[in-house]
């Protein structure tokens, strides 16, 4: 009899270690006020809310961000959605009339599938939206937000599913200057007018690996960029029209960019960091005047650098010689 009762006895041990037993979303998850967070369920954070300007959410357990989600939070600046596995949508108006709301940040939520189009609609003063790190398979759609802020930072990075950029993509997300940081995804293809409408100061394609076209008219109806860089993907070529205002251009590890467009199409530029040394040398013809600015460096991994100059174009010169006399 005692040694059964010993044997029914609970263990102390035990106990402490089953909360440590469960999911760390389970463990860390976390529903600020005034939210509520049922479990498989929808997002809820209704307003108004005196004195709340940022909203945290973490390890989300819902599965939806409904239409209206925030309705009423007009003090908030600032939403961040992070280390979800449970969420897979965000429904139309999710963001809708937060007047005064000035970030989103949607990352590591893999399997996040839908952002549904009108997600982000009526944000005046949204000056930085980044969805990074998710299972979507489309661009979201922000041509909605008619955000006012100079320069708008989006932030579209490791979207490992999404393949295009279609047209207009990007009209009606703001009407000043903007940055695009379009990094790491799955993009295989631009399309014709994808930045349509939008004066652009920086445009980051790097190490987008499956990107191979780039549609002739992608920049047809943009003013800029002033900023251009493709490197680590497989554009095969550029773009001839739109290339007028771009400044630097940055295109290390593009192999497959064998020819640059001619170089009287870049009527403006001042700085390249380019893969092979015949890139650098297509602008030895460049006029006196714009050669003093221009510099030109090769990929470390083909060439030496060199500074494409009054000063060095024997240099430029001679690095291509080299440069054909390893391939023969």
């Amino acid at each position: 009899m005692g040694w059964r009762s010993s044997a029914l006895r609970p263990l102390p041990g035990l106990l402490l270690l089953l909360p440590l037993s469960l999911p760390r979303a389970l463990r860390e998850a976390h529903c600020p006020e005034p939210c509520s967070c049922p479990p498989d369920g929808a997002l809820r954070c209704p307003g108004p809310r005196a004195g709340l300007t940022r909203l945290s959410l973490t390890y989300l357990p819902v599965k939806v961000i409904p239409s209206q989600a925030f309705r009423g939070l007009n003090e908030v600046v600032k939403i961040e959605i992070s280390q979800s596995d449970s969420l897979e949508k965000i429904e139309a108006n999710a963001f809708d009339n937060l007047l005064n709301l000035s970030e989103i940040l949607i990352q590591n939520t893999k399997n996040l599938l839908y952002i549904e189009p009108g997600a982000f609609t009526s944000l005046p003063r949204l000056k930085y939206l980044s969805i990074c790190n998710t299972g979507i398979r489309k661009l979201p759609d922000v041509t909605k937000i008619f955000s006012s802020e100079f320069n708008f930072i989006l932030e579209i990075c490791d979207n490992l599913h999404i393949t295009t950029i279609p047209g207009n993509a990007f009209q009606g997300m703001n009407n000043e200057s903007i940055t695009l940081k379009l990094y790491g995804n799955g993009f295989e293809e631009i399309q014709s007018h994808a930045f349509n409408g939008t004066t652009l100061i920086s445009l980051e394609l790097k190490q987008n690996a499956h990107l191979e076209k780039m549609h002739n008219g992608a920049f047809r109806g943009v003013t800029g960029p002033s900023i251009l860089d493709i490197s680590s993907t497989k554009l095969q070529s550029l773009p001839s029209y739109g290339l007028e205002s771009i400044q630097t251009l940055i295109a290390t590890s593009s192999y497959s960019l064998k020819k640059l467009p001619s170089r009287e199409k870049f009527t403006n530029l001042l700085d390249a960091t380019l893969t092979y040394p015949s890139h650098c040398c297509a602008f030895r013809n460049l006029p006196t005047r714009d050669l003093e600015a221009l510099y030109c460096f090769h990929d470390p991994q083909v060439g030496q650098n060199s500074r494409l100059g009054k000063q060095c174009l024997k240099g430029i010169l001679c690095s291509l010689r080299r440069y054909s006399q390893m391939r023969h």
